[in-house]
């Protein structure tokens, strides 16, 4: 059984490399990043999955409302870039300086630990088991971390609910990007979008109310 340490290791050497490279994308103007026109179709599916009428595994990572946006999603452009993850805003993509911070909650419930690997600026983890399968989601770039969840020590986590606050979205590691970086990982660190649609932001359901919050995500 893969452990929890050796689990974020991996993760942390395969983000190495990376991080730099998102950190600078994601301050790219909106407009240069999610051309509205000419939009090149990637490999995936390419409709909404199906509502589902059970909850599924994961939730949205903050409370719904009309001024959450997402930044980015599986690419950061046409031409390329795999994020790997979904960068969530409050505020307007055509207007950083109006993005304000929002808090950040678990999205199913789990195991956390906070900064406890290589990380963009400050992060959590949380560790989930599905029906026996192993999944971690990733809450990075915050501005704080709770004081409930353990600080820098991979051996130490906190058992945290589905809506339990994590820490506030900022722009530790983003260069005054104020955005939530929300990743899904496999046992195997491979990162999965967690919409199963794999595609631009113009793609993705619009996180103005509930749905997608109930329905939307990848379920079991």
């Amino acid at each position: 059984m893969r452990t929890y340490t050796s689990f974020l290791n991996k993760v942390a050497n395969k983000a190495q490399a990376g991080i730099a490279v998102g950190a600078l994308a994601v301050i790219v103007s909106a407009s240069a990043l999610f051309p509205t026109a000419g939009i090149t179709a990637f490999a995936g599916n390419t409709s909404a999955p199906a509502k589902q009428s059970a909850t599924p595994f994961l939730t949205l990572p903050f409370e719904a409302g009309s001024n959450m946006a997402m930044l980015s999603g599986w690419y950061y452009s046409s031409s390329g870039g795999l994020h790997n993850g979904i960068d969530y805003i409050n505020g307007s993509v055509n207007s950083s300086r109006g993005w304000a911070t929002f808090p950040v909650i678990a999205s199913a419930d789990g195991m956390a630990c906070g900064n406890c690997t290589m990380r963009q600026g400050n992060a959590v983890w949380v560790k989930h088991n599905v029906n026996g399968t192993t999944y971690y989601t990733y809450y990075g770039h915050l501005a704080s971390i709770s004081n409930d969840i353990p600080l820098g020590s991979q051996s130490r986590t906190v058992a945290v609910k589905r809506g339990q606050f994590l820490g506030w979205a900022g722009d530790t590691g983003a260069r005054g990007a104020l955005h939530l970086h929300f990743a899904l990982y496999n046992a195997s660190s491979r990162p999965l979008d967690p919409y199963s649609i794999n595609r631009l932001r113009q793609y993705y359901p619009r996180p103005l109310d509930n749905t997608p919050g109930i329905g939307w995500f990848l379920g079991e």
